[in-house]
């Protein structure tokens, strides 16, 4: 397509394959500048020495919208989405951009009657002048509300349901671990690394030491869970709140940690590391908690549909 500005003020289009005129738009009473077509091919918009800046649908071969500028434009070009208008205007050093409500809002392009008058249209950025009574705000004023932030509460009202402001990806896949490791398992087995006869047996545990020589029917490769007994700190953390009926700092840390991590501190609740009722015990207390105080609501399910499972 190719748009044509004549000097009767009128525009065409012109199919550059069949060479033959397709669309004729009248309407400006002023010398056309420039006209722009949408990235899409279905609007043409133009601008005009009569301040005017109008957008013609192709498809109906009407004029859908029409406003008046303070200034006439002189170019006008739209963004590659089209999300935006960009225009420049007589006796005006700036660019002026236009945000295309079409893009965010249900807009209803009826065509405009031949006899529409158009609204004047102050350019973007643009403000009012002030009275000369209104006082300026000081440099030091400026300084302070620049530096000001906003703190958000992290619940509006006791009354109302919080949920969490976790990502979803710490808390959505929590249910369906088991399928997420069954997609993630290696096509192949891995591969038993060649045998290194020189490498001394080593005792399993925390501190690293060189296993006694035993006799080879003694030698057992069950490995005993006392070696490796110990807790970690969402288990101390839990413990403690039991007593004292504070689960911030247990939350907290489950908060911190990924899926996978927090699969594994709930299995962790019942090995033998302790007595595993008075974890599971505290871990529900939590979860109660979390629900008695409206927050984080939807965590509070994950957690509770992944300890019950």
């Amino acid at each position: 397509m190719l748009a044509i500005a004549l000097d009767n003020l009128s525009l065409v289009i012109v199919d550059t394959e069949t060479r033959r005129v397709v669309r004729n738009f009248l309407g400006h009473s002023g010398k056309i500048n420039d006209v722009t077509f949408s990235p899409d091919g279905r609007w043409l918009i133009s601008a005009s020495m009569d301040c005017s800046i109008r957008t013609w649908d192709l498809l109906s071969g009407c004029m859908v919208d029409c406003f008046l500028c303070e200034t006439a434009a002189v170019s006008v070009s739209l963004s590659p989405n089209g999300d935006f208008l960009s225009s420049s205007h007589v006796d005006s050093l700036g660019i002026y951009l236009w945000s295309n409500k079409s893009v965010y809002s249900l807009i209803s392009l009826c065509p405009l009657p031949s006899d529409y008058e158009p609204m004047t249209v102050s350019l973007p950025g643009s403000s009012p002048s002030h009275d000369e009574d209104v006082q300026e705000v000081g440099d030091e004023e400026e300084d302070k509300m620049a530096s000001a932030c906003w703190e958000s509460r992290e619940q509006l009202d006791r009354r109302l349901v919080t949920m969490t402001s976790l990502p979803e990806s710490r808390w959505r896949n929590l249910f369906n671990l088991d399928i997420v490791k069954r997609r993630n398992q290696p096509q192949q087995p891995p591969k038993r690394a060649a045998a290194a006869p020189f490498f001394l047996p080593t005792v399993s545990g925390l501190q690293p030491s060189f296993q006694a020589s035993e006799d080879p029917e003694n030698q057992t490769k069950v490995l005993a869970l006392g070696a490796l007994a110990q807790k970690t700190a969402f288990g101390v953390a839990l413990e403690t709140a039991l007593d004292d009926g504070n689960y911030c700092a247990p939350l907290s840390l489950l908060k911190t940690l990924g899926p996978s991590a927090v699969d594994l501190e709930l299995r962790g609740l019942s090995s033998d590391l302790g007595p595993t009722s008075q974890f599971l015990l505290a871990f529900l207390r939590m979860v109660e908690a979390m629900l008695e105080e409206r927050r984080d609501f939807d965590l509070a399910q994950a957690y509770l549909a992944l300890f019950l499972k």
